[in-house]
C-alpha cells in the first residue's frame, strides 16, 4: 500500500528535474495556476536551434519555447502559453528574432533581444499543422510548410504572402539556399522539390526516396543538397552539375530523421531510429565520429555556427549538448518528455508516467527526473489507450486495428531493444473491442479490465482466464475514458459527445448519465474517498464533480493550465491531491481543498 501522500509531496519537492553530470542547472520558476502545487515536465521537444552566435539554444516544445545558455545549460527564458507550444523554429540571420510555428496554424516572430511576450508579427493562412519554418539567409523572406500540403513564402518586412507552393502530401521540411534564391522542400510522399524562391516556380522534383523525407539541408556553399528519410538513406545532390545529379546514396540501417551541415560544409551530422548520432565527412561520406548516450529515437540534430557543439533532441526526454572536439557529451537538459497517456504512484510514492513515441512504442518514465525507465511493445495500430493497475505494477495498453490489448508486468527485467514476450514481461494478450480500443481501466483489485471502443460498447474482461464477463451497452458514441470506483462495483465512462455514464459492474446496467463536458471527454478518475469525479477534456479543461453536494451543484469547479488535451488523471490515496497529465508533456499536481475554496 502507498504511504501517506504528504510525505510523497515533501519528497517530490526535493527532486532535481534537470540531470547533469557536470553542471548544476538553474530552473526557471514557472508560474503555477491557482490550486496547483507542483509541476513536472518541460514539454515534448519538437525542434532545437542554435542562435547565430552559438551562445543560446532555443527548444520548441509542447508548452512553449525554452531558451538555454549553451555554456552552462541554465534556462534563460520560457515563452509559455503560446497556443499549444511550438512545432518548429528559425532564428533570423542577426539573431534578434525567432520565428516559431505554433499549433494554432500561425507563424509568429518573437523579439529574443528583449524577451517581449507579444509577437512582433503573426503570419496566418495555413489550414493544418505547420511542421517547418525557415528564414532566408538574407532575412527578407520566411517560408513555412505543413500538413495542408503547401509551402507559404512571406515577405518579412511587409508581412505579405509572396507565394503558395503546392505538394501532394504533408511537408516535413523546408530550407533556403545560401543565396536565398532557391527553396527546397521534402514531403511525406517521398519527393524533394526545388523552387525559385522569388517567383514560386518549380525548378526540379525528385522521387528517389522510397518513403517520407524528414529533412533537407543545403551546404553552406550551396553546391550540395542533402536529404534524409524513413527509407534509411542519406542522399546528397550535386547542384552544380546540370540536372542536379544524385551522388551515390549512403545506406543507413534504420530510418534517419535529422541532418545538419557544419558551418564550413566539410561535415554533416545525422540522427535517427538507431539512437546514435553520426558525423560524416561530406566528400568521402565516411563516418568520422559517433555519439552515443540517448536511449531513444533522435529526431533532431543541430550544429553550432562555430562547429564546436552539437545539440540533439530525443524521445528519451532529453536534449543533449556534445563537444565536437573531444568528442563527448558535455551537458544534458532533461525533463522534455512526451505526451502522457497514464499515471501511477510507485510503492515509494514517486509518480511514473507512460506515453507513446514516434514509433508507437510506449515509454515509461519517472515524472520527477524525466528519466526514461523502459520501453514497451508497440501495437500494430495507433496506441490509443493505456491504464495502470492500482499498485502500478501492471500496465494495459490497447490500440486500433484488431482490438488487441497487451497486459504487461512493467517491473520485470527486460532489454529495451526487445519487445515484451512471455519471457520478459508480457503476461498475455486479450482481445477487446473488435473495432479498436479507445479506452481502458483496470479494477482496483487488478482482476478485471474494462475496454471501450468506437462502437460505444464496454467489455468487462477477466484478466486471469481472459474471458468476457459482461458487455455494457447504451452509450451513444465512442468511449473515450473509463474509471472504476474504489471497491470495483461501479464504473464511469466518458464519451466523445461529452456524456458521462455510471454503470453497475456487477449487473452491467446503466445507473445514470449526465453532461460531463461540452468538449469530448479524454480522461476520468474517481477519488478513493468516493466523493469526487474528475473529468478531463479535449481542450485541456478539468472538471471536478462533488457527489457529496446536491445534484444541481455537483459540478463544483472547472480549472485548467495545460496547453493540450488532458490524457491522464489520478487522485492521491488520501484524495487530497489530483494529478493531471496532458498531451503537452507536462504533469500538474492540484490541491483539492484549495480548488474547492476558490470562487467560480
Amino acid at each position: 500500500m502507498k504511504k501517506v501522500y504528504t510525505l510523497a509531496v515533501a519528497f517530490l519537492l526535493t527532486i532535481n528535474l534537470f540531470l547533469s553530470n557536470v553542471y548544476a542547472q538553474r530552473s526557471i520558476q514557472r508560474r503555477l495556476p491557482p490550486g496547483a502545487t507542483d509541476h513536472f515536465g518541460k514539454g515534448w521537444v519538437h525542434d532545437i536551434k542554435f542562435s547565430p552566435s552559438g551562445r543560446q539554444l532555443a527548444v520548441a516544445t509542447t508548452i512553449g519555447i525554452w531558451i538555454y545558455d549553451v555554456r552552462t545549460g541554465d534556462e534563460l527564458t520560457l515563452f509559455s502559453g503560446l497556443m499549444g507550444g511550438a512545432n518548429a523554429l528559425s532564428y533570423s540571420p542577426g539573431g534578434l528574432m525567432l520565428a516559431a510555428a505554433h499549433r494554432d496554424q500561425t507563424v509568429r516572430l518573437w523579439d529574443i533581444s528583449t524577451g517581449n511576450r507579444r509577437p512582433l508579427s503573426t503570419f496566418t493562412g495555413h489550414t493544418g499543422d505547420i511542421h517547418a519554418v525557415i528564414f532566408s539567409p538574407d532575412g527578407s523572406m520566411l517560408a513555412s510548410g505543413g500538413a495542408d500540403n503547401t509551402i507559404r513564402v512571406w515577405d518579412v518586412l511587409t508581412e505579405e504572402l509572396m507565394a503558395i507552393l503546392p505538394h501532394s502530401n504533408t511537408i516535413n521540411t523546408v530550407d533556403f539556399s545560401p543565396d536565398s534564391r532557391v527553396l527546397a522542400s521534402g514531403s511525406e510522399d517521398g519527393t524533394i522539390q526545388i523552387w525559385d524562391a522569388g517567383t514560386g516556380d518549380q525548378i526540379d522534383v525528385s522521387n528517389q526516396h522510397e518513403d517520407s523525407v524528414w529533412e533537407v539541408d543545403f551546404s553552406p556553399d550551396g553546391k550540395i543538397l542533402i536529404s534524409v528519410g524513413l527509407d534509411g538513406t542519406i542522399q546528397l545532390w550535386d547542384l552544380v552539375t546540370p540536372g542536379d545529379q544524385l551522388i551515390e546514396p549512403v545506406q543507413h540501417n534504420s530510418p534517419v530523421y535529422a541532418v545538419d551541415f557544419s558551418q564550413d560544409g566539410s561535415n554533416f551530422a545525422t540522427g535517427g531510429a538507431d539512437r546514435e548520432i553520426r558525423v560524416w565527412n561530406t566528400h568521402t561520406r565516411e563516418i568520422t565520429s559517433t555519439f552515443k548516450g540517448h536511449d531513444d529515437i533522435i529526431p533532431i540534430v543541430e550544429l553550432s555556427s562555430d562547429g564546436t557543439t552539437l545539440a540533439s533532441g530525443s524521445l528519451d526526454g532529453t536534449v543533449r549538448l556534445w563537444d565536437m572536439r573531444l568528442p563527448r557529451e558535455r551537458l544534458t537538459l532533461a525533463g522534455h518528455t512526451g505526451g502522457v497517456k497514464a499515471l501511477t504512484y510507485t510503492e515509494d510514492n514517486r509518480i511514473q508516467a507512460c506515453g507513446p513515441g514516434l514509433d508507437n512504442k510506449l515509454r515509461l518514465w519517472d515524472a520527477g527526473t524525466g528519466r526514461q525507465l523502459s520501453k514497451l511493445r508497440e501495437h500494430r495500430g495507433l496506441t490509443q489507450a493505456v491504464a495502470f493497475s492500482k499498485d502500478g505494477k501492471i500496465l494495459a495498453s490497447g490500440g486500433g486495428g484488431a482490438g488487441t490489448i497487451f497486459i504487461s508486468d512493467i517491473h520485470r527485467e527486460h532489454n529495451d531493444n526487445t519487445d515484451f514476450n512471455s519471457e520478459d514481461g508480457l503476461l498475455h494478450i486479450l482481445m477487446g473491442n473488435p473495432q479498436g480500443i479507445t479506452a481502458l481501466a483496470l479494477s482496483p483489485a487488478g482482476t478485471t479490465l474494462a475496454s471501450g471502443g468506437a462502437d460505444g460498447r464496454i467489455y468487462l474482461l477477466d484478466i486471469s482466464d481472459r474471458t468476457e464477463l459482461a458487455t455494457l451497452r447504451g452509450a451513444q458514441g465512442t468511449i473515450t475514458a473509463l474509471t472504476f470506483v474504489i471497491d470495483g462495483t461501479h464504473l464511469f465512462s466518458g464519451e466523445e459527445n461529452g456524456t458521462v455514464r455510471q454503470w453497475d459492474a456487477r449487473t452491467g446496467r446503466e445507473v445514470r448519465h449526465f453532461r460531463g463536458s461540452f468538449s469530448p471527454i479524454t480522461a476520468l478518475t474517481f477519488s478513493a474517498n468516493g466523493r469526487f469525479l474528475a473529468i478531463g477534456d479535449k481542450i485541456g479543461k478539468i472538471r471536478l464533480f462533488d457527489f457529496d453536494a446536491e445534484p444541481a451543484e455537483r459540478e463544483s469547479r472547472i480549472f485548467t493550465s495545460h496547453t493540450r488535451k488532458i490524457t491522464a488523471l489520478m487522485f492521491s490515496e488520501n484524495s487530497d491531491t489530483l494529478v493531471s497529465g496532458s498531451e503537452d508533456g507536462t504533469i500538474l499536481l492540484w490541491d483539492i481543498n484549495e480548488i474547492l475554496s476558490q470562487e467560480q
